[in-house]
């Protein structure tokens, strides 16, 4: 009768209602009973049984912020979002994605040097995003063995269908591939009429093949994104609203003059969805460049919460996400390489480069580099700048771990970055990274909010992956990559854990409709997680936090056991979702 019976498990269905007592029996990729299930000894040579007695069942929780479709390709395991728990990803957010693609460049965000040599890209680009097309076919093939043969949105969606998939994949449309896709090399500047016409109807097209909506990226390195213009972006919106997608926005963080303005960003993507009525969501909402401690974050995040509150009262249908961790950025990194990685790759050595960095005349060319806008992420007067958010986390010199760089640059009455030159010659393998561990009380905040739900903003490559390729400039996957749905549980789910649980599963499903999945009832796909909740843990605070994460026990995706004591079982049983 059935395939799969979980028996006794305390059931916690993803709807946020009661924890209850029940067996499920799954047949085929289906939920088709919830009960008390007798099972006789023949129906146990049929069907594997799972003994959950004492366990929490869950359904497959539901990650609305990542960037799998750009590494999907190479590493279609989803091995880091299996082992927690996680059965489905939303991809294409921040106006990335990896379709469409047009004739002239290959749109693609990709941190591996040797890709990156290969395809001959820029090395003071932080974020290669524009590839000669036929220079990134010949180096793509070469480095992953992958063929650059899609065009389309649904012609990426279909060869992806033929991977060997560990989860399911729910796709937005990233519009910065739209734009490169319909004005190629050319896109950075407002789009004319006729090219319009043209973008509307690519993303028509994507919305026909199954998209779930589309998603911006609006600050001013996630080009081509902030060159469009409002009337633009509404009329690209009015096409998603009408196959009832949904708009996810990375917004901007600094306004025009440079000056941080989150709220302003905010209130940008109210306006230019206008009068459509489509449902928002805003990318991983955080309070940096909003304060410059705990104190000041928790007023931000307040601040925050109140605005999006008189959005609501107002009518917009509006949610969002959060990392929920203070410690955690894009990455987990090795050493402070990453942020210097054209200086590393021009010295050879981090140690080459501290030494570098003690002689006036490299110190004073490294200036002039910054100051042509080479490396704006290191230029005080560019939005862009990340000095002010250096958080220095290991140092030879204790008085500078645990501290944020542009304090120690003070301290020595150095410009911020004379100050990391400085810093960093004292110790190359000194690491740092875009954290702010003192504003964790900003982020419970923002979490605990009805509208708010968790991401790991993170891909499918395993823990141990160099993405960079590069010793020297080591960069891995940020830990809540790895971990962050049971860091979720267990700090926000001490109170209300059906409510927690709702907000990563259920509710991610509702807001981006995701039909039959994040919720535990008769007739939904067995998307499922058994967990022992005692044993539930994560270790993104300790020393190494890219370890695996304890207390799931077993993983199921469309009816399949795709992970059991965190050891993926190579079912491939996940899919590329389209919206109906």
């Amino acid at each position: 009768m059935f395939d799969i019976v979980i028996k006794n498990g305390l059931i916690c269905d993803g709807t946020g209602g009661p924890i209850y007592l029940a067996d499920i029996g799954i047949t085929g990729d289906v939920i088709t009973y919830i009960g008390e299930i007798s099972l006789t000894d023949d129906d146990g040579k049929d069907c594997k049984v799972i003994d959950a007695a004492g366990k929490t069942v869950t359904p497959g929780f539901i990650d609305p912020h990542t960037h799998v479709d750009q590494s999907i390709l190479t590493a279609p395991a989803m091995e880091p979002y299996l082992k927690q728990g996680v059965t489905t990803v939303v991809t294409g957010n921040c106006g990335y994605g990896m379709a469409p693609q047009g004739e002239e460049v290959f749109y693609c965000s990709d941190l591996d040097q040797e890709f990156l040599n290969l395809a001959g890209a820029d090395p003071f680009a932080l974020l290669s995003l524009l590839f000669d097309r036929e220079k990134a076919a010949a180096a793509y093939e070469k480095r992953y063995g992958v063929r650059l043969d899609w065009r389309s949105f649904d012609a990426f969606n279909r060869k992806c269908d033929e991977l060997t998939l560990g989860g399911n994949l729910a796709p937005l449309i990233g519009y910065s591939a739209v734009r490169t896709a319909v004005m190629g090399r050319d896109c950075m500047r407002q789009a004319a009429e006729g090219e319009i016409a043209s973008l509307e109807s690519v993303t028509r097209d994507c919305m026909e093949a199954g998209a779930f909506g589309i998603s911006t990226g609006r600050d001013p390195m996630y080009i081509p994104g902030p060159f469009a213009a409002d009337d633009e972006m509404n009329r690209m919106l009015q096409v998603v609203a009408r196959y009832g997608g949904i708009f996810a926005s990375h917004t901007f963080n600094c306004n025009g003059q440079g000056q941080p303005d989150r709220l302003a960003g905010y209130g940008e993507m109210v306006r230019q969805a206008g009068d459509t009525g489509i449902k928002m969501n805003i990318s991983h909402v955080h309070v940096m460049n909003m304060a410059r401690d705990g104190a000041e974050a928790v007023k931000a995040a307040k601040e925050t919460m109140d605005y999006f509150d008189g959005l609501v009262a107002s009518g917009i249908d509006l949610s969002y996400d959060v990392i929920p961790s203070a410690s955690c950025s894009d990455y987990t990194l090795t050493s402070c390489g990453y942020y210097l990685r054209p200086l590393v790759l021009m010295a050879g050595t981090r140690k080459k480069l501290g030494e570098l960095f003690r002689q006036e005349a490299f110190r004073q060319r490294v200036r002039q580099i910054v100051k042509e806008g080479k490396m704006p992420i290191l230029d005080e007067s560019s939005d862009t700048c990340w000095l002010g958010e250096l958080f220095i986390t290991k140092h030879g010199n204790p008085a500078y771990a645990g501290q944020y760089l542009h304090h120690c640059a003070e301290k020595r009455n150095l410009s911020a970055l004379d100050g990391l030159m400085a810093v960093f010659a004292e110790d190359p393998d000194m690491t740092a990274d875009l954290a702010a561990p003192d504003f964790q009380q900003s982020v419970d905040l923002l979490c605990s909010s009805e509208i708010a739900m968790p991401c790991s903003d993170g891909s499918s490559y395993s823990k141990d992956t160099n993405l960079s390729g590069n010793a020297e400039i080591g960069i891995y996957p940020n830990s809540m990559n790895i971990s962050y749905i049971p860091r979720y549980l267990n700090r926000y789910g001490k109170k209300d854990f059906a409510k927690a649980v709702s907000q990563a599963s259920g509710f991610v499903a509702r807001r981006f409709g995701i039909e039959k999945r994040g919720v535990i009832k008769e007739g939904s796909f067995a998307d499922l997680v058994v967990m022992d909740r005692t044993l539930l843990r994560s270790f993104d605070e300790e020393e190494n936090p890219l370890q695996d994460p304890e207390g799931i026990l077993y993983v199921l995706v469309n009816g399949q056991i795709a992970a059991e004591n965190n050891v993926l079982t190579k079912k491939a049983a996940g899919r590329v979702l389209r919206k109906k």
